[in-house]
């Protein structure tokens, strides 16, 4: 069921038949699971540091959901959708819920974390090649600079 090696242009086909509500509804998706994950390592984190970085980790996904939201619902008020595995395939790598015990299991969950913000940079680089103008259109190039931002903090932050 994976995209594969060709993720930007299978993203594009598919992105390309859904509609553009159901496409901000996968962001949305992408945004409650990111912010979950954070709060759950900054509940778990071993040190203050960590925690402080998870929180405010949490916090900007929170902010993103909630902009996605009124976004929605000026410009789609009666959507809803039920998504698919293939639609959070779109923003998530990995299982949502990251066990987090050890070292491995650490930096296990950062590459977890790392990959899902480039999948999801990827997502909204595309969202925005497809609706470039007005507020959504910036949102989704501002999302897609930000995700390549918190991918490579990702990686940095060690146990």
């Amino acid at each position: 069921m994976g995209y594969g090696t060709n993720m930007p242009d299978k993203f594009r086909e598919y992105l390309k038949t859904m509609p553009d509500a159901k496409k901000i509804a996968v962001a949305i998706y992408g945004e409650q699971v990111a912010a979950y994950r954070y709060g759950v390592l900054a509940e778990k984190a071993l040190n203050e540091r960590h925690r402080e970085i998870f929180l405010g980790m949490q916090e900007e996904e929170n902010e993103h959901e909630e902009r996605l939201r009124d976004l929605a619902q000026k410009r789609f008020p009666d959507a809803d959708f039920v998504l698919s595995d293939k639609d959070k395939e779109m923003v998530i790598v990995g299982t949502r819920m990251l066990e987090v015990t050890d070292t491995e299991s650490f930096n296990r969950a950062m590459q977890f974390l790392h990959d899902t913000e480039k999948r999801t940079g990827l997502f909204y680089q595309v969202m925005h090649e497809l609706m470039p103008d007005g507020a959504l259109g910036d949102f989704y190039q501002e999302m897609a600079e930000e995700c390549e931002e918190h991918a490579e903090s990702l990686l940095a932050i060690k146990p």
